[in-house]
């Protein structure tokens, strides 16, 4: 999908330059000093991408909207600013004019360190003309899945070791019926846990790269039902009680039902494995000013205090690995609530009578919903 938008994209930067250079020789036979976009309102001027017209060494004759923006120009025209992309685009612009063949000058650049910036600059008849697009999404999605692919390698190396180990254990001709047994059960444990971090990987992966997630009216009350359907045979398997707490009626939010249900199933799935034979757990979903406040909460063991600013990290296991899990299930709880505007506020003790954990957040409604 990526390929075919940048395909469009420059088959539009290809179709720009041939209007302007037809417009410009219109405009020379009428003997005016005049560039089209000029003499008033142009498309160029809303176009998707940057435009810039260079016409000194520090002047632009002209940017449109997309290009002011991007490098934060305060007038369509002027003096360009005394930045470090401005010496940069110096350079392209003096390279480009040496080149004999003509193709311009590509250069990725950051003006800000929440922008990235991938620039064309090609000599046009005594000016310059820069053509900008913004890849910053672009950029951040190749970031995230080259920190997936290294954590996921290094993930994997201790499960694969032991899964070759107790290969190697079961082709021996002399071992005994139960260090059979358990070979294949570690195998089974081991094969499972890759299984386990492969899908969570591969969820929080495209979540990372994905530019936008699908936003829809969702009844908050019907995805948390369905969560708490679908963890009760574990919960009552364990011993532990699931309680949802909701008021009636109440308004619809706006995000992706699916990526929803998975925040609360991982929450209590977080709940009913750390928790022992007799606990509850709570979810509770109350409107407040800015939203619906979900709270899941539970009376288990708690989460130590020194792993508290971490467990949101990926692979931080605050419990030892026996007790299962990836180390990925609030890395993506946190990262589906940030595409929904929303962050995970997580209260722990361990001391006392009154032990648990408590996870909060708050979910946006339908602007009609709050004006209604």
């Amino acid at each position: 999908m990526l390929i075919l938008d940048l395909r469009w994209l420059l088959f539009g930067l290809l179709v720009a330059v041939i209007a302007l250079g037809v417009l410009v020789a219109r405009s020379r036979k009428r003997n005016t000093t005049f560039l089209p976009f000029e003499k008033g309102p142009s498309a160029l001027e809303r176009a998707p991408f940057g435009l810039l017209v260079l016409d000194g060494p520090s002047t632009y004759r002209w940017a449109n909207l997309q290009a002011r923006h991007l490098l934060d120009l305060p007038l369509p025209s002027g003096s360009l600013p005394k930045a470090s992309w401005a010496s940069l685009l110096a350079e392209d612009r003096e390279t480009a004019r040496r080149e004999m063949a003509g193709l311009g000058r590509y250069r990725t650049v950051a003006p800000a360190p929440d922008r990235t910036l991938r620039w064309w600059v090609a000599p046009w008849d005594g000016l310059d003309i820069v053509f900008l697009l913004d890849v910053t999404a672009q950029q951040r999605a190749e970031q995230a899945a080259g920190y997936l692919l290294s954590d996921l390698s290094h993930e994997l190396r201790t499960p694969l070791a032991t899964i070759l180990t107790h290969l190697e254990i079961l082709l021996l001709p002399d071992i005994s019926t139960e260090i059979g047994r358990q070979s294949l059960r570690l195998l089974k444990e081991e094969a499972r846990r890759m299984a386990r971090l492969v899908n969570d990987m591969l969820q929080l992966g495209r979540l990372e790269t994905a530019t936008e997630i699908e936003r829809r009216p969702v009844d908050l009350l019907a995805v948390v039902e369905g969560a708490v359907a679908q963890i009760t045979p574990q919960a009552e398997e364990r011993g532990i009680d699931i309680v949802l707490e909701a008021e009636a009626p109440l308004p619809l939010v706006v995000g992706d039902a699916d990526r929803l249900k998975q925040v609360f199933l991982n929450l209590l799935d977080n709940a009913v494995k750390f928790s022992r034979p007799g606990d509850r757990a709570v979810v509770s979903l109350q409107q407040g000013e800015e939203g619906i406040v979900c709270t899941v909460y539970d009376n288990g063991p708690g989460i130590p205090a020194e792993h508290l600013p971490h467990v949101t990290r990926r692979f931080y296991r605050g419990v030892p690995q026996g007790q299962g899990g990836s180390g990925l299930g609030l890395a993506l709880v946190a990262e589906i609530l940030r595409r929904h505007d929303s962050r995970l506020h997580i209260e722990s003790r361990t001391d006392g009578d009154e032990t648990g954990t408590r996870v909060r957040f708050v979910l946006p409604v339908l602007p009609e919903e709050v004006e209604g």
